[in-house]
């Protein structure tokens, strides 16, 4: 895999692009930090690698680059305050690259660390309230006339911005690609983030994501946030749970007292092994998270 550098010039279609740093690097890509060159703004462009070695056989090779344009030009059309603005997509390196706002802020992992280390517990509401705003984007994205699943949630990929807004980043454009060019039991254990991961993701016979997938990611970076501590594994979930297939998630209340018992219902159903039992929308999740008030709130 290519590796750009710092100070490098990529040319898109819109413009060119000067890297600045690198954000985070992943089996199959890496985020880097870059200046728009016309008007100097910091933008976040995203590389899914399509490099021989990932890709030796030429059609598979072929698929994979028309699974992936098509999924970043659906991606250009989305218009959410809880999305990226998307403002080019480019062939370079033997990639391709997808630019993006920079999102400034703290993800929610930083957040969830920096309380763990001054022995606190994320306040419920809170979580909740960066909940909410996060199933209105999988709203939107879920139900687009051509619905786009996200495939990575999780804390690193959602960003406080100094404004109160939730960002959902880094959608996982070569998630499905992963699973198709390696087995998924090794390449995922490589390269995946198992702790957030449905077990559909990596499913050997093929199941494939949708929306409840997303829930189950989700739902598992709930449990993180206000447990301050990773949720049990689909993989290992199986393992424990053979005689009933697979066994359920304990409540997060031995862990965390404070959390209500509705916040509790709703993690243990976003979690469900089996995605039937899940909720069927993000919408069904929001309305158990926040049911309807029988009563109108007025402004003082």
């Amino acid at each position: 895999m290519a590796q750009i550098q710092v100070g490098e010039i990529l040319s898109g279609k819109s413009g060119q692009y000067r890297i600045e740093g690198e954000i985070a690097r992943g089996g199959m890509g890496a985020i880097y930090q870059a200046t728009r060159q016309s008007d100097q703004i910091s933008v976040a462009i995203k590389e899914a690698c399509l490099d021989p070695m990932f890709c030796e056989d030429p059609d598979t090779r072929q698929q994979v680059q028309t699974q992936l344009l098509r999924e970043m030009s659906v991606l250009q059309t989305l218009d959410h305050p809880n999305i990226p603005h998307i403002y080019d997509q480019f062939p370079s390196h033997q990639n391709e690259y997808l630019v993006m706002e920079y999102i400034a802020g703290c993800t929610l992992m930083q957040i969830s660390q920096r309380a763990q280390r001054q022995h606190q517990i994320l306040d419920e509401s809170r979580v909740i309230g960066w909940t909410l705003q996060v199933l209105d984007a999988l709203c939107y994205l879920h139900t687009l006339p051509t619905p786009v699943i996200h495939r990575d949630i999780k804390p690193e990929n959602l960003i406080l911005t100094p404004d109160g807004r939730v960002v959902l980043v880094d959608f996982g454009l070569m998630k499905e690609v992963e699973r198709k060019i390696e087995a998924a039991e090794s390449y995922i254990n490589t390269f995946g983030t198992l702790e957030y991961a449905p077990p559909e993701q990596f499913d050997e016979h093929g199941w494939g994501t949708d929306a409840r997938s997303d829930i189950y990611s989700l739902g598992a970076t709930i449990y993180y946030l206000l447990a301050g501590r990773l949720p049990p594994r689909a993989k290992d979930r199986v393992i424990a749970g053979l005689a009933d297939y697979a066994s359920g998630v304990s409540s997060i209340r031995p862990l965390n007292p404070s959390v209500s018992k509705t916040t509790d219902r709703v993690i243990a159903k976003a979690l469900e092994f089996d995605r039937r039992h899940r909720f069927q929308t993000a919408q069904e999740m929001r309305s158990a998270l926040l049911p309807p008030r029988r009563y109108i709130l007025l402004p003082f």
